[in-house]
């Protein structure tokens, strides 16, 4: 099923979104992850909201077992971050609770894209995430209006590029914490290009470090999606 024009005057986005975010945890929880890993749909953390939320418990972490990893491409590019800055802060964790957030996956809605604050705004968002040593995967399906999420990412990681505006990119970064010479972040980006009609590439999500992955077969969700919602979308 190739990719469709997104916001689409057939299909409301607003429901599409939700709905792909249901099918996404969907599969991610009985097909992709392994046990001691689960997935979750949105949930406010820290003034962030990504749409779908990967989550191991922090005091378990041997509860996954080995999983023999395919082969993994070239990272498209790596770039180096300097640590947060600190900031005194109140921790509030729920007694009931102690998970912790390993990675996130974050679809791209038109409001994330359609004025210079709202690219700011999901851009620090992001690098937020990267900076907690969350993995991040970042879908950007949104032909209108034209403003490649990854572009703005990379300009904020320092990184120069030649993204042309009508791009759409799939993008996935894994943060890998570094002490030499002094601590820092190392962010490892995997991304593909699609353009209207083409199918969804299947791109890995990090769990560990770059030690442990899955491949998240986008197009699979996608057409899930469009099969659930009995959408057609032009």
């Amino acid at each position: 099923m190739p990719v469709h024009h997104w916001p689409n005057p057939r299909v409301s986005w607003k429901s599409f979104h939700h709905l792909w975010i249901a099918r996404l945890v969907e599969y991610l929880n009985q097909e992709a992850l392994p046990a001691g890993f689960q997935a979750r749909p949105t949930e406010l953390i820290v003034g962030v909201e990504p749409d779908v939320l990967l989550l191991q418990d922090a005091d378990k972490p041997e509860a996954a077992p080995p999983m023999k990893q395919p082969k993994l491409a070239e990272a498209t590019l790596t770039a180096v971050l300097p640590p947060p800055a600190e900031m005194p802060i109140v921790g509030v964790y729920s007694a009931y609770d102690s998970s912790h957030l390993v990675a996130a996956i974050e679809l791209v809605s038109p409001g994330n894209k359609d004025r210079p604050e709202a690219v700011q705004t999901f851009t620090e968002k992001a690098l937020f995430l990267l900076q907690e040593g969350v993995h991040l995967m970042v879908v950007d399906v949104i032909s209108l209006p034209h403003q490649p999420i990854r572009k703005a990412i990379l300009k904020r990681l320092e990184i120069a590029d030649s993204l042309d505006e009508s791009q759409l990119w799939i993008s996935s970064y894994c943060a890998l914490p570094g002490e030499d010479p002094q601590p820092h972040l190392e962010v490892r980006e995997w991304a593909r290009n699609v353009t209207l009609g083409d199918t969804l590439p299947s791109l890995p999500l990090f769990l560990r470090s770059d030690q442990l992955w899955v491949t998240v077969d986008l197009e699979a969700s996608y057409q899930a999606t469009l099969q659930a919602g009995r959408y057609k979308p032009v």
